[in-house]
């Protein structure tokens, strides 16, 4: 029962920590940070250093693909830069193997306990997300190391090596049994010090402890598959991505191996020169975590087409992604003003699908797909904001300039416009209920939709007359809102509550609709 506690409360850390670095290295992802990464690993061979380095120190290639899940998720780092980094931090974990023990408790609390007193007394509030993301990391790999201790002393039980002398005469047994332990120790190194112990206590054969070891690498796979649940998209299909290699890798080499013990130990231990069986499992650990990076790098040219297939990104996923700007676009300002144009009318079509949400489907279903819009339109928004952010720091002629700057007022006015939005759609959903005043709603729905229809169409055309009758429809309602709360008003002071609620953020939403199509008169007054 202790170690069933000790595992339950290291899965909540894990995943609490899977979680928190998420979501402070979505405060990181600026585009300075996202540019010192993409330079990294653009570059194979410093991406495989970077990515042996991260699996040495870790000791779990499971815990760098899940923090690169969370990179790829926010943003830092796309798919295609983070797979090679994933299957090098394979070959980084023989190193616990070879020196038989590192001890990284130490490291794990210490850094627990300087970032956490860090947070809690507003230390470095400047670097307030990197504190965040790492104490967020040591979280997670104190539910790992909780989850190893958990199971690390499997060996000593009486019935742990009742099981183990069962096995021994099954030739493939050892294989799933290692399969098993690693799904549950989540530390593929961990299973080869337990192999190696197993073999110098006469519990196992040399080659027993060998198809042990192989064995890790199906359970990566099946471990992977299960904690990535909470995971979609591009995050998940790194997740998977490790499983997959770890899962082909592991199998090959104890195909390998099961021919080499028929031939003699020949084939594969011919080279090293080694009388200690110990050193032998230990190389053959190393031969199964290389098989891991050489099968990625073989896969990774067709790897992103069949992990999309496999966890196909979500429609938020989808939506939150760069359309048009990219790094290269700064390199031509007058370019990437167009760019961020067509993004931010991708930001501002999002808004008006929200609105068509409730129009179209019950309440609730509406409220649902409108909150995953929202989502996506904050995180588009955050895209567009950085970019512009990085073009006003950069020198621009004064005509770039100028529409740099009507861009970043018409960004804050998207932003708003989308929480706007948002928060009609909320309010309207919790109104049903009210019959009385679902006509009402109804006509203010389809007066909004209307309006940012138009507004759409304004902004596509750049058309001075579409633009005027755009003004003429987002005038001031400030007078008709107020008639229309002294026309409703009743007894009832939530109902009161929720009408005030409603038609004010009917008006907000029309003012900014109002200052987006401000912004397209002066930009044509600009260029004409």
């Amino acid at each position: 029962m202790q170690l069933a506690a000790l595992f339950l409360a290291g899965l909540s850390l894990f995943f609490t920590g899977i979680n928190g670095v998420k979501s402070k290295l979505q405060q990181m992802s600026g585009r300075k940070f996202r540019q010192m990464l993409a330079k990294v690993t653009d570059r194979p061979v410093l991406a495989g250093l970077v990515g042996m380095g991260f699996g040495a120190v870790t000791q779990s290639a499971s815990a760098v693909a899940f923090i690169l899940a969370g990179m790829v998720a926010t943003g830092l780092i796309s798919l295609r830069r983070a797979l090679p980094v994933v299957a090098s931090s394979n070959v980084g974990t023989a190193l616990l193997v070879f020196l038989a023990a590192i001890d990284l408790r130490l490291a794990v609390l210490a850094l627990i306990g300087i970032t956490g007193l860090m947070i809690n007394f507003k230390i470095a509030h400047r670097f307030e997300a990197l504190v965040g993301a790492l104490f967020a990391i040591g979280m997670l790999f104190l539910g790992l190391d909780m989850m190893k201790q958990a199971f690390a002393p499997l060996p000593q039980y009486a019935w742990f090596i009742a099981l183990a002398a069962f096995l021994k005469a099954w030739a493939w047994a050892p294989f799933f049994l290692g399969a098993a332990l690693r799904m549950v120790i989540q530390s593929s190194s961990a299973i080869g010090v337990i192999a190696i112990a197993l073999q110098g206590s006469g519990l196992f054969t040399e080659f027993q402890s060998i198809l042990l070891v192989c064995g890790a690498g199906p359970g990566v796979a099946l471990a992977g598959f299960f904690l990535s649940t909470s995971l979609q998209g591009p995050p998940r299909q790194i997740v998977l991505f490790q499983g997959i290699i770890n899962l082909f890798s592991g199998c090959i080499v104890a195909g390998l191996f099961f021919v080499s013990e028929y031939f003699g130990h020949s084939l594969l231990f011919r080279f090293i020169d080694s009388a200690d069986a110990a050193d032998r499992i230990a190389w053959a650990f190393f031969f199964n975590m290389s098989g891991c990076f050489l099968t990625g790098l073989l896969v990774a040219p067709f790897a992103t087409s069949f992990l999309a297939r496999l966890a196909p990104a979500t429609e938020e996923q989808d939506l939150s992604r760069l359309a048009f700007l990219h790094d290269e676009a700064l390199q031509v300002p007058e370019t990437a003003v167009t760019l961020v144009d067509k993004e931010q009318q991708r930001l501002f079509s999002l808004a008006q699908r929200a609105m068509d949400a409730i129009r179209d489907e019950t309440p609730a279903a509406g409220a649902l797909k409108a909150a995953t819009l929202r989502t996506a339109s904050q995180a588009l928004g955050r895209e567009i904001s950085a970019f512009l952010q990085e073009m006003v720091g950069i020198d621009l002629a004064r005509e770039v300039a100028s529409s740099v700057l009507l861009s970043e007022r018409r960004q804050e006015n998207l932003v708003a416009l989308a929480e706007s939005v948002h928060e009609f759609v909320t309010v309207r959903n919790q109104s049903v209920k009210q019959e009385n005043l679902n006509p009402l709603f109804d006509r203010m729905t389809e007066s909004l939709h209307l309006i940012l229809l138009i507004a759409q169409d304004a902004w596509l055309s750049r058309d001075k007359t579409d633009i005027d009758f755009l003004l003429t429809l987002a005038a001031d309602r400030g007078e008709a809102m107020e008639r229309i709360r002294q026309t409703h008003q009743t007894a009832e002071l939530g109902q009161n509550s929720t009408l005030f609620h409603a038609t004010t953020l009917f008006e907000r939403i029309v003012w900014i609709v109002r200052q987006i199509g401000l912004s397209l008169e002066r930009e044509n007054t600009r260029t004409s």
